[in-house]
């Protein structure tokens, strides 16, 4: 089965972040548009390219932007772990042990690295995807958080509201 693409007119920062990329030929609504390949002006408009109507040069409108209806399967040489997958940079944090709350009984955690967003550890038993639990830091402070990926004996946790951390040198 074919994948399905949904396309739609695009936010007006769609339109900015092509500017920002440099100089593109595109067909925007509403102004005067000359073929690249012939400079005349006659436009048979589709829902994504515009088509010049004497030589057939395709541009895209400026205003689109492509969605896909559905997930594509990766293929092997795309394929991102779940550890990889991060909103913010992380901070290393090795030799550092936090407390996980699961059902309110503490277990020891090792951690691997840190972000505002999450954090990455030696995985615990019997956690899977979805399970909520809490993180203790160092300071008795409690912040939770749901587990989003356990992989290769690593658990992935993303914190409920994001974090402020130290990155400052001292903090190290």
């Amino acid at each position: 089965m074919a994948d399905v693409l949904v396309f739609e007119r695009a936010a007006a920062s769609f339109a900015a972040g092509l500017a920002q990329r440099g100089h593109h030929i595109v067909y925007r609504a509403n102004e005067s548009n000359h073929c690249p390949g012939c400079g005349r002006s006659h436009w048979l408009i589709g829902r994504v390219t515009a088509e010049c109507g004497f030589c057939g040069t395709a541009v895209p409108l400026a205003e689109t932007s492509r969605h896909e209806a559905i997930a594509r399967p990766s293929s092997a040489s795309k394929v991102v772990q779940a550890s990889d997958q991060r909103r913010h940079d992380r901070m290393p944090a090795k030799n550092r042990k936090l407390k996980l709350l699961i059902d309110g009984s503490p277990t020891k955690f090792a951690i691997h690295n840190i972000s505002e967003g999450g954090v990455m550890g030696d995985s615990v038993p019997d956690l899977v995807a979805g399970a909520k639990v809490h993180v203790r830091f160092e300071g008795g402070i409690l912040v939770p958080a749901v587990v989003k990926w356990t992989e290769g004996g690593l658990v992935g946790l993303a914190f409920v509201d994001p974090i402020i951390l130290d990155r400052s040198v001292s903090a190290n």
